[in-house]
């Protein structure tokens, strides 16, 4: 703020008319704007953007429940009140815990196999950290895969969100239960907990999958169903999209021609180049439509006329993992 001329406490249009007035000032005196001062304050304010746009993201958050499988049980954390702590930290020596995410960079929905490769290279960088993790799961109807992490400093759970272009990441303690944005400008929201114990484990997604034909217990089968139900959304999503987008597009009608009789152009079609006349057709008058039933039997069936969209293939997207 000081580098744009604001106050501390300034608003974002306040520091965006501060930038404004300063680089006005800066090129009255010299046009270069390539100087480094300019450039220094081009930066400052691009930074304030940014933080405000994931503030506006942020804005909307909800509070969902977390879920995190530590030894033979899983552990749901529910955001609560701030003060509120209710049940046991189930961490031993553990100051806090960072629950992150790969899934949906900046809010962005992705297709499941997306962001499950995402969440693969983020369980690769926590793994080549050392410390230890356990598999999370937020949220009940989108879920979205996490991974729970012990012995970060908060600074660098920040950075490893901003790797994988996440507005914010979770902060666990025994005091509070927080929303810490990335970006060092959005100030962190700090809330209570409350916790409840599942007497089933949470299984790992990540790791790997049992043989075929291997038994699979019931929290393996709610997890599978979870992802499940997210890859149709998805693929529902999807599809509305595409048929929205054929439906902006112009419908050709192809009207049932007669043998013998010159096909006439569809209306805004292009003339044939050359074309310096057009061929005698009689006058409506001339030849009255007929019904379908009078109409003479054609050599190709009527839905096999160019154009025609029951022959025309169609393109599908490929399938949701």
């Amino acid at each position: 703020m000081a580098l744009l001329g604001a106050q501390p406490e300034a608003t974002a249009a306040a520091a965006s008319r501060s930038y404004l007035d300063r680089r006005h000032d800066l090129l009255a005196h010299d046009p270069d704007w390539r100087r480094p001062e300019v450039a220094r304050l081009d930066d400052a304010f691009g930074r304030l953007r940014a933080a405000a746009d994931a503030e506006r993201r942020l804005a909307g958050y909800r509070p969902s429940p977390v879920r995190i499988g530590v030894g033979g049980a899983t552990v749901v954390v529910a955001p609560a009140a701030r003060g509120t702590t209710d049940g046991d930290f189930p961490f031993s020596d553990v100051e806090r815990v960072h629950v992150l995410t790969a899934f949906n960079p900046r809010s962005r929905p992705l297709r499941p196999h997306e962001n499950a490769s995402r969440q693969r290279a983020l369980a690769g960088r926590v793994a080549a950290t050392g410390l230890p993790s356990w598999p999370a799961v937020r949220g009940e109807k989108h879920a979205e895969l996490g991974i729970a992490v012990a012995g970060l400093t908060r600074a660098r759970a920040q950075e490893l969100g901003a790797e994988f272009e996440q507005d914010a990441i979770f902060e666990w303690t025994p005091a509070a239960w927080s929303l810490v944005p990335c970006d060092e400008l959005v100030t962190p929201r700090e809330l209570g907990w409350r916790v409840s114990r599942v007497a089933t484990p949470l299984p790992d997604p990540l790791a790997s999958r049992p043989a075929a034909g291997a038994a699979t217990t019931g929290a393996d089968a709610a997890l599978e169903t979870i992802l499940a139900a997210e890859a149709e959304a998805a693929e529902a999503a999807a599809i509305a999209r595409a048929r929205d987008q054929a439906g902006d597009a112009p419908s050709t009608v192809t009207e049932p021609t007669v043998p013998g009789q010159p096909t006439a152009p569809s209306a805004g079609s292009a003339a044939p180049s050359g074309a310096g006349s057009q061929p005698n057709v009689g006058s409506p008058s001339d030849a009255a439509p007929t019904s379908p039933v009078d109409e003479p039997t054609s050599p190709r069936p009527a839905n096999a006329a160019k154009g025609d969209a029951s022959t025309t293939p169609r393109e599908h997207g490929g399938g949701n993992e």
